[in-house]
């Protein structure tokens, strides 16, 4: 190893651009110097921008037809029936009619590219240098663009088209319905991807940057005439390394090897096969150079062919019996091993763990502990083995930046593991001070887990969202939030929402739609009702977030950047303003029950600061379209209060459980009569917050009179949760308890927005 780079400054990773990749039309990234963590719905684009970094910085990873963006295969198209008109080798004969220079600028301009930009500290220009677009430069952005190209220039283009007619020529008059290859120039490359060419590196202008201009950037266009960059430069700038999902873990030795190859990646033993080969100079054949180790098999290998000799002499005695060996065959059978000492570790039982303590140590293979250890295991020595052949490479020194992403971790991640796992990853990544001051690890992670995003702050996690296609577009697209500049400067109401989701574990950042509940008897009892009356919906991936109306409010920019349908089920919370009784000078505002009375208030500050933004209640009763949905920048939020009840004769609640009574008097009433029965009847006494409930009901109250004994009873001494439960299991036992409308309004409303919609899919 080559000693480290002297401390003379850093280089970062700060920002990266991906355009025409798949369904990436123009997605910008910016990378923490540390951690960048990418959530979001399934299908929405994560897997897709980590696929699109292999390709571009491993040469192991070459790219394909349907890598190449659907928004351009129009164009593509039309330059491959431009190419079948060719009836002469463009290479040997001019071609007068096709202006190749045009065409290259036109093929390069449907190309998949990734800008990359760094931050340099002027300490580091040797590792920069060639990627400078000015000769001055004391530190700071560098850009650099990959770009696959078919054809690096005219020439290569003529190569390429006539490699492609002749391969259509003898099918282009088959018809339109044929299907024999090529049909297209999509076509064409899905067989001969080898056609589709490298990625070469250009520098960009570091005048122009999104470090200093992030919002209101927009990608350089190269001169047609830019010169690539050698890309051995890039290599010795950044590392990259990746860790795929884990999959196939907890099998037997047997059972994991397949036709692709003999070793499963995931497996820790083949973790540390792998290690051993690449930094331990154990060879995959020989012994490697290892003095001590070559010995320590001489030894073993001779005692083993003793005892191997020993051992099959007997079967070896029966074979000679059927007449072998020969006349002419060798008399002499000699058992001789050759231990390879990476063959050492190639087997199930090479790494063991040792089950407790004592004279007498048991051992189990690899395969038998459990998934998650096994994973954590293998993960953590990926890392280690990463960081050991950045800082062991085969020419110079250590690149100065390490760029590791990582898929989906948490598969059979245990949770407690999950929520540390970020920073533990970063650790095992990144370099002592003493092993090479200055060289920067930075991780990138994609993941499903509420539990591993919310480990981090919103500083660090990135929302990857598909947006529908645009009237005119020819696909979907996928944009990325910086979920860190969110709430702008509103440091309080940020923290609020990291806290809320570090404790609730919400999923919604990985969620088709979300509903907002005001407490815990909706938390229990809407999904419920969703299942037993909106089955569409009940299949979607909807989030419930349990926020009171007094906080729902605080997370609108949020909801206006995640953009996924929202409903908001909250109170209406009627409230009277009144003299204060310590304070004649100061009025307060005392909830009431909603009996008609003028001049009543909404109390509930969500509806009063977000949507609709009334403060009369009585301007609330019959509202509007507009006034349930709110909606901002393709962001659509519907609001559900209580609302007069019509089984009631219009009494107006005030809370879910009042409105949920109200509709189901009768239900109440007649369940209030049952108990009474008691055992004659063979119904069983509810418990005692259903049974207050039934009781008041079948009083036979008018309904004013009913509504304002229930205010009484909800602020007094009603156990809302074990009121809730009880409903819940009513439910469940097949009671007909009617949704409120003012929420199934709601949901029916949801489940619309979630109805696919053919025209903006892909």
């Amino acid at each position: 190893m080559e000693a480290a780079t002297p401390n003379m400054g850093s280089i970062t990773l700060r920002c990266l651009q991906l355009r025409q990749f798949r369904r990436l039309a123009d997605v910008k990234l910016d990378i923490d110097d540390k951690t960048t963590i990418l959530v979001g719905a399934n299908n929405s684009g994560k897997t897709s921008i980590l696929a699109a970094l292999r390709h571009f910085l491993s040469d192991s990873f070459a790219f394909g037809a349907y890598d190449l963006s659907l928004s351009q295969w129009a164009e593509l198209r039309a330059l491959g029936k431009k190419w079948e008109s060719l009836t002469e080798n463009p290479m040997t004969a001019a071609a007068p009619a096709f202006d190749w220079d045009d065409q290259l600028v036109a093929l390069r301009a449907t190309m998949p590219t990734l800008d990359l930009w760094f931050n340099a500290e002027a300490g580091m220009y040797h590792f920069v240098a060639p990627f400078l677009s000015k000769f001055s430069w004391k530190g700071g952005a560098v850009g650099l663009r990959l770009r696959l190209e078919p054809a690096s220039d005219a020439e290569g283009l003529r190569e390429l088209a006539w490699a492609y007619n002749q391969a259509r020529t003898p099918v282009k008059d088959m018809g339109e319905k044929s299907l024999a290859w090529p049909i297209d120039l999509i076509d064409f490359w899905l067989h001969e991807p080898k056609r589709l060419g490298s990625v070469r590196v250009y520098k960009l202008d570091a005048e122009n940057n999104p470090l200093e201009r992030y919002a209101t950037y927009a990608p350089q266009v190269l001169d047609a005439d830019a010169v690539p960059i050698d890309k051995k430069h890039l290599t010795k700038l950044i590392r990259v390394d990746f860790v795929a999902a884990q999959r196939g873990l907890g099998s037997e030795e047997a059972e994991s090897r397949s036709a692709s190859g003999p070793h499963q990646a995931g497996l820790f033993s083949n973790q540390l096969l792998k290690f051993a080969r690449d930094h331990l100079k154990v060879a995959s054949t020989g012994h490697g150079h290892r003095a001590d180790l070559v010995q320590a098999v001489a030894e073993a290998q001779q005692a083993l062919d003793s005892k191997i000799e020993e051992a099959i002499a007997p079967s070896v005695a029966e074979v000679r019996e059927l007449g072998y060996p020969g006349l002419h065959d060798p008399q002499e059978i000699r058992f001789r091993t050759r231990i390879q000492t990476a063959d050492l570790l190639d087997h199930s039982t090479a790494v063991q763990y040792g089950i407790g303590k004592g004279p007498v140590a048991e051992f189990l293979p690899e395969f038998s502990i459990g998934l998650g250890y096994q994973n954590l295991q293998s993960l953590s020595y990926q890392l280690v083995s990463f960081k050991t052949a950045r800082l062991s490479p085969e020419k110079g020194s250590p690149p100065p930046v390490h760029f590791v992403m990582i898929e989906e971790p948490e598969a059979h991640l245990h949770v407690q593991v999950q929520r540390i796992f970020p920073g533990k990853a970063h650790q095992l990544i990144s370099p002592t001070l003493v092993e090479a001051p200055g060289l920067k690890s930075q991780l990138l992670i994609s993941t499903h887990s509420s539990h591993l995003a919310h480990a981090e702050n919103f500083d660090r996690l990135r929302y990857v969202r598909r947006v529908p296609k645009a009237e005119g577009a020819v696909m979907p697209t996928t944009e990325v939030v910086n979920l860190g500049s969110v709430f702008g400067i509103d440091v309080a109401t940020r923290k609020f929402a990291e806290r809320y989701f570090r404790v609730q574990h919400t999923d919604l950042l990985f969620a088709n739609a979300a509903i907002f509940v005001e407490g815990v008897a909706e938390r229990m009892l809407v999904p419920l009702f969703i299942e037993r009356q909106f089955s569409e919906l009940s299949s979607k991936y909807v989030s419930f977030l349990d926020i009171g109306g007094s906080h729902a409010h605080r997370l609108q920019p949020l909801v206006e950047k995640l953009r996924i349908p929202t409903v908001v089920i909250t109170d209406a919370d009627p409230v009277e303003v009144k003299r204060s009784d310590k304070n004649p000078k100061k009025t307060v505002r005392v909830a009431v029950a909603n009996l008609g009375q003028a001049g009543l208030e909404c109390g509930n500050a969500t509806l009063r600061k977000w949507h609709p933004q009334l403060q009369m209640l009585e301007d609330m009763k019959t509202p509007t379209a507009e006034q349930l949905v709110w909606s901002e920048k393709g962001c659509f939020v519907r609001f559900a209060w209580q609302l007069p009840v019509d089984e009631a004769d219009g009494s107006w609640p005030s809370s879910f459980e009042d409105s949920l009574i109200l509709t189901n008097h009768k239900w109440f009433a007649e369940l209030a009569a049952a108990a009474a029965v008691g055992a004659e009847g063979g119904v069983e006494l509810p418990t005692s917050g259903m049974r207050d409930v039934a009781e008041l009901v079948a009083e036979g109250k008018p309904f004013p009179e009913l509504v304002e004994a229930l205010h009484l009873l909800m602020h007094k001494s009603l156990n809302k949760g074990e009121f809730a439960a009880s409903v819940f299991e009513q439910v469940t036992g097949g009671a007909q308890i009617a949704c409120p409308k003012y929420i199934a309004d709601a949901l029916q409303w949801l489940q619309a927005q979630l109805e696919p919609n053919l025209d903006l899919m892909a």
